[in-house]
């Protein structure tokens, strides 16, 4: 039996403001069978504080210490200094629980998160500072967000205007690089192996949690399909279509 499950978020346990249908009755289950849950999200532009208040709406038991974002995960894993960021107040907000200096004078780096209130002088301020030797972080590459019936672009739409403008590549800290995943491992005080990760997509949630080293499980909840799967570079262990199929699996 695993001992950790990390679970995606948006096309996972929600998609829009709606819980995916029987994703609370899965995690309690986890629960009571004593094996530790952790949110992990690519999401950059809401606090822990905020997603744990909707997963409790759900019936999900939860504290913010339950949640792992990219922008906690970003500012984490870089060296605190000052940065110039494109995103959300949560993104400045992880930044400074750090230790950093929020700036747009000689920053030591370019932060892009995700971004409602993007724009064309945020994009020129971004490629001139990096011009001048910042250096480019990317929350994540997530090309799009699922909703009820539509896309919205995420944050590697944004990240692409800027890798474009300044004609240099970012380093990416979110899903599908791993070392999300492994922060997330090892907030959970558990070895990669005993971890299975589950989510939506894959183009990002399955690729990070392989090379992370856990077992990983595509729920067809949200972004990827069925279809999907003859392209993937990176096969997930198991897919599934419902919360109701990987309670099977885990034996909750």
């Amino acid at each position: 039996m695993f001992k950790g499950i990390i679970l995606d978020l948006d096309g996972t346990v929600y998609l829009g403001g709606h819980e995916i249908e029987g994703a609370g009755d899965f995690v309690r289950g986890c629960h009571r069978h004593g094996i530790a849950t952790l949110f992990v999200t690519n999401r950059s532009n809401r606090t822990p504080a905020v997603v744990a208040a909707q997963l409790q709406s759900y019936g999900i038991e939860c504290g913010a210490r339950d949640i792992w974002t990219s922008s906690q995960a970003t500012a984490h894993y870089l060296e605190a200094g000052t940065a110039y960021t494109i995103g959300e107040p949560a993104l400045d907000e992880a930044l400074q629980d750090e230790g950093f200096t929020i700036s747009d004078q000689a920053p030591d780096y370019v932060i892009v998160g995700f971004d409602r209130a993007f724009t064309y002088a945020k994009l020129k301020r971004a490629c001139n500072l990096i011009h001048k030797g910042a250096r480019f972080i990317a929350t994540n590459p997530d090309h799009g967000l699922p909703l009820h019936d539509s896309i919205a672009p995420g944050t590697g739409a944004i990240v692409a205007a800027v890798a474009t403008g300044c004609q240099v590549p970012p380093l990416y800290i979110g899903k599908p690089e791993s070392r999300i995943m492994t922060m997330g491992a090892e907030r959970l005080g558990l070895a990669a192996a005993d971890i299975l990760a589950v989510g939506d997509n894959l183009t990002t949630d399955i690729p990070a949690g392989h090379a992370a080293g856990m077992t990983t499980a595509l729920i067809l909840t949200g972004y990827s399909t069925r279809a999907d799967l003859a392209a993937a570079p990176v096969q997930p262990d198991w897919v599934v279509e419902s919360f109701a199929e990987l309670k099977e699996i885990v034996g909750t």
